[in-house]
């Protein structure tokens, strides 16, 4: 599940995750993302998780599918620097970061790590 305000940054996850040969929904905000998660959790592995938006961040949105399903796995995706916002959200469990933008290698790199490693 891709979840980002940004139709160009949802497009290209998508895109770049079925390259990987990945199954990829996509929602536009953090509301709509829980709600699909809500509807769907058993089906999803991986949620890819903007940090900033509208309506519910990215910080919220974990939160919420963390109640849903506590071993939710989730990438943060964030144009911001590895900073304290994004330790703030780590050490409530995400289990990894993809600074924005990324590219394929990276993403796939990524999502192989919260794979392998079975956060």
């Amino acid at each position: 599940l891709v979840v980002d305000d940004e139709l160009i940054i949802r497009e290209s996850a998508k895109a770049m995750l079925e390259e990987c040969g990945y199954t990829v929904h996509t929602e536009h905000d953090g509301l709509a993302g829980v709600a699909y998660y809500k509807d769907n959790f058993e089906n999803i592995d991986l949620v890819l998780l903007d940090m900033v938006m509208p309506k519910m961040s990215g910080r919220d949105a974990y939160l919420a599918m963390k109640e849903i399903n506590p071993s939710v796995r989730v990438l943060l995706a964030s144009g911001f620097r590895h900073d304290e916002r994004v330790d703030e959200i780590l050490k409530l469990g995400v289990a990894g970061f993809v600074q924005k933008p990324y590219t394929l290698e990276r993403i796939s790199q990524a999502v192989h790590t919260i794979f392998s490693s079975n956060v």
